[in-house]
């Protein structure tokens, strides 16, 4: 522990820099990590259990950032007869990747502490103030650790606590060991995320026949076994056929879409999954027809020119492709998620319109890509 000791500190310099930004850790959300086994340790008359570990989402989700903020909630017992001080400054947070390499050790500095349990960090940064456990005494805190990107960040490491027990020895607590896999952090992917996308609506009977083609963006989430998502898109209706008044053929839309989907078939590695169910969906447009020149009435005022209204319900099956994952950071982390989002997503459905001043039945396609 000495050689690593002596190796991380030239690390410090670097990282007290991204210490810095744990006063920005307020607005920051993050994800408890599931411990899938107690974590603590003990020397002499001192004891030290881990209550809780938070990770900020984006580190979570896009990996080591100069905003990475890691927070550990701390039980330490004191069976002596003298009272214990710990400054949470001394509290190293090591990264170990290789025992033989102690080089390779980074070191994530202590930012921000508080007593009793996390609800977030400061909005202004404050001082690291000394924990003082008086004999017989079990106190609780939390201290932030504040993250940067560094190379070969995205291979996970041993995660440890070190500090000084009452007779100055070094105490230290695992947190996380890529070799043993109880002492890994299970972590939930992201449950939203981004959707853009293409969409094809024909219509071949009825009040009109045309093709809708247009660009969606929307907001998906994942519930359980369901994925939902709400988003709007921009429209060009080709009118083929119809009674829709549009001297050249065609109508610019704006509207709304929202689809609930359900898949039931999966198959692949669960890395990159492929699962198939039903979808349900509504539609909602507002068609405005193109002009060649603005219109104008007998006295020269200018005419608006025809606007309608779409809405269509649609039901058909979906095809979600690949998953969204946890990044790679030096944190161990294994997703929970049984239903990830997919990293893809292909619609195929049949829908009755109504349009304008009647109804028309069709099909629609669509091709979207999650991010």
């Amino acid at each position: 522990m000495g050689g690593i000791r002596g190796r991380a500190q030239r690390a410090i310099g670097a990282a007290l820099l991204a210490a810095l930004a744990g006063a920005g850790c307020a607005s920051q959300g993050f994800r408890q990590i599931d411990l899938s086994a107690p974590v603590g340790s003990a020397a002499g008359t001192l004891s030290v259990a881990v209550d809780r570990v938070l990770l900020d989402e984006q580190t979570v989700d896009s990996g080591m950032t100069g905003d990475t903020a890691l927070v550990v909630e701390l039980a330490v017992h004191n069976a002596g007869a003298r009272p214990f001080v710990l400054k949470p400054s001394a509290l190293w947070c090591l990264m170990q990747l290789d025992a033989e390499k102690p080089g390779e050790t980074r070191l994530l500095p202590p930012s921000v502490s508080g007593d009793g349990a996390f609800h977030g960090a400061p909005a202004e940064r404050t001082e690291l103030a000394p924990i003082e456990v008086a004999p017989g005494q079990t106190r609780s805190f939390w201290v932030l650790f504040s993250g940067y990107r560094f190379p070969n960040s995205d291979i996970p490491r041993r995660i440890t606590l070190t500090f000084q027990d009452p007779t100055g020895r070094t105490l230290e607590v695992v947190l996380a060991d890529p070799a043993r896999g109880t002492l890994r952090w299970n972590v939930a992917t992201q449950p939203t995320a981004w959707m853009f996308g293409v969409q094809n609506i024909a219509l071949y009977g009825g009040y009109t026949r045309g093709n809708l083609v247009g660009t969606r963006l929307a907001h998906v989430a994942q519930r359980g076994r369901f994925l939902w998502d709400f988003g709007i898109s921009s429209q060009l209706f080709i009118l083929m056929r119809g009674q829709l008044s549009a001297p050249l053929f065609s109508l610019a839309g704006t509207g709304f879409d929202a689809h609930l989907a359900a898949p039931l078939l999966a198959w692949g590695e669960p890395q990159t999954p492929s699962r198939l169910g039903p979808y349900a969906g509504l539609n909602g447009s507002v068609l405005i027809a193109n002009e060649a020149t603005a219109l104008e009435n007998a006295q020269g005022m200018p005419i608006a020119p025809p606007v309608y209204g779409m809405l269509a319900p649609e039901i058909g099956v979906e095809l979600d492709v690949g998953a969204l994952h946890v990044a790679g950071t030096p944190f161990p982390l294994t997703s929970t998620t049984r239903n990830p989002l997919p990293r893809w997503t292909a619609r195929l459905g049949y829908l009755h319109t109504w349009i304008g001043h009647g109804m028309a039945d069709g099909y629609t396609t669509s091709l979207c890509l999650v991010w």
